[in-house]
């Protein structure tokens, strides 16, 4: 009977391990942090920190699980994934991702502009 406990708790333990870096809580935190470091200004979000959360909660529900790791990647500094990325999204989240019309404001931030 002790041998089974002490299975059961070492189960229990082991079970209990932290998420993964790919979580949605954990995307949400780093594009928060790189919203808020300015490291996300390419796509024209840089807001305060409440602003950068909502921004990261609103991109979280809106983008494909994919298109907020290629996101995550970029803020992150992986620009080898960011690149390795964009071209297996498709083309209606593709085109969030262009800054080629900053000047007219770019599409990833108008998908947050409520956060501003």
């Amino acid at each position: 009977m002790r041998l089974f406990l002490i299975m059961a708790a070492a189960l229990a333990a082991w079970s209990c391990e932290r998420a993964p870096n790919d979580a949605p809580a954990a995307q949400r935190a780093v594009v928060a942090r790189a919203c808020v470091d300015g490291k996300l200004t390419r796509f024209g979000l840089k807001y305060d920190r409440i602003g950068c959360a909502c921004a990261a909660n609103v991109l979280q529900a809106q983008l494909s699980p994919a298109a907020m790791t290629a996101l995550e990647n970029y803020a992150r500094g992986r620009q080898d994934g960011y690149a390795g990325a964009l071209p297996t999204l498709p083309a209606e989240e593709r085109v969030l991702f262009n800054t080629t019309r900053i000047h007219d404001g770019s599409p990833l931030a108008k998908v947050a502009a409520d956060c501003r």
